[in-house]
């Protein structure tokens, strides 16, 4: 466990013998199934956690219940979002879905608090990292509303491909759909335009790339 805090935790270095032993004996690790959903939102939250191995999609949803995705979790990613009630002022509603059987740990809110309230390097990397966060999901956002829906599916397969390292993916149109925040339907009919295109072939179950380059050009 502390090789994994050291390694993921830019501030280790910067803590006292203690705080190190405090946070070493205070995480606690859990596995969770592919297609549990964990819920973070209201002034409750679960802490730090750091994705031990596995993957996992943190998402928004619609009072319609549509689904934006914001990011995806990987082996040794941090996710500071879901301490983010520990900062005042701060109220944020996230889903995150696990995409693989996973392990993470979490550091809890009330003993990272302790520490960052002591010292100033975890202040300034908690805010930092939410801050470099929310610079993402913002950017993310302008796409929503400045790109078109074609380019949004298009990055969404080739973000697919980067996670898989393959150009078969087997993936279905309603992930997609939830990638991008779009219907089913929209995303059905421009996978078939995108077939047209010669940019994928679409069978069952998988979507296959044809020209990755092209795609990026979308």
């Amino acid at each position: 466990m502390r090789e994994l805090l050291e390694r993921t935790l830019p501030f280790w270095k910067h803590l006292t013998r203690s705080e190190q032993n405090a946070l070493a004996e205070g995480v606690v690790e859990g596995l969770y199934k592919k297609g549990q959903v964990l819920h973070y939102g209201g002034r409750e939250c679960a802490g730090v956690q750091i994705i031990r191995k596995g993957q996992t999609r943190v998402f928004v949803t619609s009072a319609g219940g549509g689904e934006i995705t914001l990011f995806r979790l990987l082996d040794g990613d941090v996710s500071i979002l879901s301490a983010a009630c520990m900062l005042k002022g701060l109220d944020i509603e996230l889903d995150m879905e696990i995409e693989e059987d996973s392990f993470i740990c979490t550091i809890p809110k009330a003993l990272y608090k302790d520490i960052s309230d002591h010292n100033a390097k975890v202040k300034d990397y908690t805010l930092e990292m939410v801050s470099e966060k929310f610079s993402d999901i913002m950017w993310l956002f302008n796409q929503y509303v400045f790109s078109n829906v074609a380019a949004r599916l298009a990055d969404a397969i080739l973000e697919h491909r980067a996670l898989t390292g393959s150009d078969i993916l087997a993936i279905t149109h309603d992930a997609l759909a939830r990638d991008i925040g779009t219907a089913r339907e929209v995303v059905s009919r421009l996978l078939k335009q995108f077939q047209t295109d010669g940019l994928v072939k679409i069978t069952r179950g998988h979507i296959e790339i044809l020209d990755a380059a092209k795609l990026e050009k979308v």
